[in-house]
């Protein structure tokens, strides 16, 4: 189950009033569970959207953390300026992430986070993590090319007990992550 909350470093009350005046900046944090640990992905975003026409059509974020077991991991991912609705022009994360999912293997579990940069040929990033919050196995890259990758598929099968289909496909328990503010 996705949970999202507005973090403030307030009591959750008067957070909670804080967060529902606000309509620019926020903070959003996505929860799932896979072998027995927590895993949040904390996105800082804001309410206002690209415009149309620009390169990149995806949520305005400016940093995204995965937390597994309470270890705060980055992703190594760019930034990009963007032209947004309110006329400002932001500097964004390039690719955000869409889905979180938790692949149960024979020897143990991988967190599977897959991100996205918007655009029809903008490259995607997908990785895999141990429940202790270890990077396994990475890859970004598009159709065209790739631009870097850590690990290989034989090394989670062997290690973890997944299948190559476990890999490539989606489990029934996916995560979708829908940005917006709670």
């Amino acid at each position: 189950m996705i949970k999202r909350f507005c973090v403030g470093s307030v009591s959750a009350l008067f957070a909670m009033s804080v967060c529902a005046a606000s309509t620019d900046a926020y903070t959003q944090r996505d929860v799932m569970q896979c072998g027995g640990v927590e895993v949040a992905l904390v996105s800082s975003c804001q309410s206002v959207t690209v415009q149309e026409g620009q390169d990149q059509v995806i949520p305005v974020c400016s940093d995204q953390t995965i937390n597994i077991n309470g270890k705060v991991l980055r992703r190594d991912i760019g930034k990009v300026s963007q032209l947004t609705t309110d006329g400002t022009t932001v500097s964004m994360l390039e690719n955000v992430v869409v889905a979180m999912d938790c692949i149960k293997g024979a020897k143990g579990s991988l967190v599977a986070i897959g991100g996205y940069g918007g655009c029809g040929a903008c490259p995607e990033w997908h990785g895999y993590y141990s429940t202790a919050g270890k990077l396994e196995m990475y890859s970004y890259s598009n159709a065209y090319r790739s631009f870097g990758s850590k690990g290989s598929s034989e090394a989670l099968i062997k290690a973890y007990g997944v299948t190559a289909k476990d890999l490539r496909g989606e489990s029934l328990e996916i995560k979708r992550i829908t940005y917006g503010q709670p």
